[in-house]
């Protein structure tokens, strides 16, 4: 699943759309799978990176099927979707770090309460 596993892990599971882009992202039985669709106006929707070769669900690589203007745009919305997970995880870590200072305090508290 060579390039499905890193996009996949960015972009979690499901349908993600910016603009014209189309990001498919999920897991199957062996791994992870992952395309990007062009949409037109009309709503027709054409594939620009997937697989490439190889047997799918076992020994697929993937890559992009069309070189274009979207691999800019794609490359974008990696750059705004990484901000967004390291902004997730601090804000998570934080979190973390409060319940952990208040555990200590109400520890410190009950025994400077003895």
């Amino acid at each position: 699943m060579n390039g499905a596993r890193e996009l996949g892990k960015l972009f979690g599971q499901g349908e993600f759309r910016s603009g014209k882009l189309l990001i498919v992202s999920g897991k199957h039985a062996r791994g992870r799978y992952f395309h990007i669709y062009t949409v037109g106006d009309d709503g027709s929707k054409t594939e620009v990176y997937g697989i490439l070769g190889g047997q799918p669900g076992w020994t697929e690589y993937y890559g992009w099927l069309h070189k274009g203007k979207w691999q800019d745009d794609f490359f974008e919305v990696c750059k705004r979707q990484q901000q967004a997970v390291e902004k997730h995880r601090a804000e998570l870590m934080a979190e973390k770090e409060a319940r952990r200072r208040a555990e200590e305090e109400k520890v410190r508290n009950a025994l400077a309460a003895y």
